[in-house]
């Protein structure tokens, strides 16, 4: 009874910090501030390449239809999240050309999952807190490490005023790992650089509940 219950009380928990991570994820892609910044640079490629600002579209409606597709889901395959990720920093690029780096190094993506959106809320917060110049670009780095987990990272170079953030987002992917997988999330800050390691799914582990 009393593992019966303990499971139920994890099940519950994980079910609020799922509609959490959806609110907080579906608030940060549809905000004024995120869209307004969008059809911005999307006004201004307009009148200087129908190609690339076609292009621009396509990869704005691929990351909300994403979104929408894999918000209820608790492990998508890490080629998808790659993808997402690689059109989500195309819109930032787009934007800050030459301010922004994303460089991805990862072994063997077809052999694992992750819980969606968690990278490019990794990614995000870099952008959101740290400055970047075309003189000191902000670059940060996606890669695999030992096969059972995968590392982002990026230089610090913390904005004199951050941007006002709630702090739900870290915190909540945390959570879902911790309750998903029973692992924990890994957070290095040095004095120049910045890393979370997140948990990986092997592609063949069945069910919602992966701790074995």
């Amino acid at each position: 009874y009393g593992q019966w219950a303990e499971g139920l009380k994890r099940e519950n928990k994980l079910r609020e910090e799922k509609l959490v991570f959806q609110y907080e994820t579906l608030k940060n892609q549809v905000n004024p501030h995120f869209l307004f910044n969008s059809l911005n640079t999307l006004s201004s490629l307009v009148y200087k390449s129908a190609e690339r600002s076609d292009e621009f579209i396509q990869k704005l409606s691929s990351i909300y239809r994403y979104i929408l597709e894999h918000k209820d889901e608790d492990a998508v395959p890490l080629e998808k999240e790659l993808k997402f990720v690689k059109d989500f920093f195309y819109l930032q690029q787009t934007r800050d050309e030459g301010k922004i780096n994303l460089n991805i190094e990862v072994e063997n993506a077809e052999a694992y999952k992750i819980l969606p959106i968690s990278l490019q809320l990794l990614i995000e917060n870099a952008i959101k807190h740290n400055a970047a110049t075309r003189e000191k670009p902000l670059n940060i780095s996606i890669k695999s490490v030992g096969g059972e987990m995968i590392e982002v990272s990026n230089n610090l170079q913390q904005k004199r005023q951050i941007d006002i953030s709630s702090g739900i987002g870290l915190n909540n992917l945390s959570e879902r790992i911790k309750l998903t997988l029973g692992k924990e999330v890994e957070i290095y800050a040095g004095r120049n650089k910045y890393t979370v390691k997140v948990p990986l799914i092997k592609a063949d582990h069945e069910g919602t509940d992966h701790r074995r």
